[in-house]
């Protein structure tokens, strides 16, 4: 099972947040309506049980009846699950609560209570979303048909500062999100829980690996630079004692060298540590350094 279907088997469990904002947002997305002899049925398509099942317990709690619970196979390896409201009343109180609702009639979100915008929001990423593992990447999306959806998904977005941009694909629109940060936001305000932990554990562990990476890229980086001066001191000193100049050295530049040539790979603190008297790493660099320039004059 993916992230994804896991997430929304996470918050298919979950109380409703809002059972009217719910119910409006399950008729927007997936209702539509079937026409019979004696009016009209409300009918729930979608190719998830679990899916199914949560609009057939939503209904049952609502109106306290039981609708009907078909099953179609699509093909070899699909099937339609389709609960199926037959009772008019119950139905044209369907309509009547999707034509008076907040989808229908929207025009700015400052108008939606928060539950509505919560309940609309978990429901569109449950039918119309998805999203990436987080050990792949980080991308929320939620797919809109057109651009009143499209406004009322990124609004509702927007309400809690999640920076939802939008990607144009002629046929539909696709709400995305893909700074870590507000894709916990998002999954915090849906209710998933579980999912938003698990998350929060992949971004925790990534940031470790980054941080041991970027100390061992800034140690391996340290480590070539000590090399390679210390195989510019080395040459030095060898250019130095075969001149007519080192034997006019002090005897402290002498041991220096003796103990460079003899240990080419160990730092300047090590060097002055092994001197008699010890010195310190500044002097000992100083004439290290000195060597490298009587080099240069030869």
């Amino acid at each position: 099972m993916s992230f994804s279907q896991r997430c929304k088997k996470e918050v298919l469990k979950k109380d409703p947040i809002s059972v009217t904002g719910e119910i409006i947002s399950l008729m927007h997305f997936i209702g539509s309506i079937r026409i019979n002899m004696g009016g009209y049925n409300i009918k729930f398509e979608t190719e998830s049980n679990s899916y199914a099942r949560y609009i057939y317990n939503l209904i049952k709690d609502l109106y306290d009846y039981s609708p009907t619970f078909e099953i179609y196979d699509k093909s070899e390896r699909d099937r339609v699950f389709i609960v199926l409201v037959e009772d008019n009343k119950i139905s044209e109180e369907l309509v009547e609560k999707k034509n008076n609702g907040f989808i229908d009639n929207f025009s700015d979100i400052e108008e939606v209570s928060l539950d509505d915008i919560k309940s609309f929001l978990k429901i569109a990423f449950i039918y119309k979303g998805s999203i990436n593992d987080p050990q792949r990447g980080y991308n929320l999306e939620i797919i809109a048909r057109e651009k009143h959806e499209l406004k009322l998904i990124k609004d509702s977005m927007n309400t809690f500062d999640l920076n939802a941009k939008v990607n144009d694909r002629g046929d539909y629109y696709i709400v995305y999100i893909k700074d870590s940060d507000k894709i916990s936001d998002f999954l915090a305000i849906i209710g998933a829980n579980r999912s938003l932990f698990e998350l929060e554990n992949v971004r925790a562990m990534k940031s470790i690996r980054n941080n041991i990476n970027r100390q061992t890229n800034f140690d391996k980086a340290n480590i070539d630079r000590t090399v390679k001066a210390s195989l510019r001191q080395v040459d030095a000193i060898k250019e130095v004692i075969n001149s007519d100049k080192y034997d006019s050295l002090s005897n402290d530049m002498k041991e220096i060298a003796s103990i460079r040539l003899e240990n080419p790979y160990i730092s300047i603190e090590e060097i002055g540590e092994m001197m008699d008297p010890v010195m310190s790493k500044a002097k000992v660099n100083y004439r290290l350094q000195k060597f490298i320039k009587i080099a240069e004059d030869l």
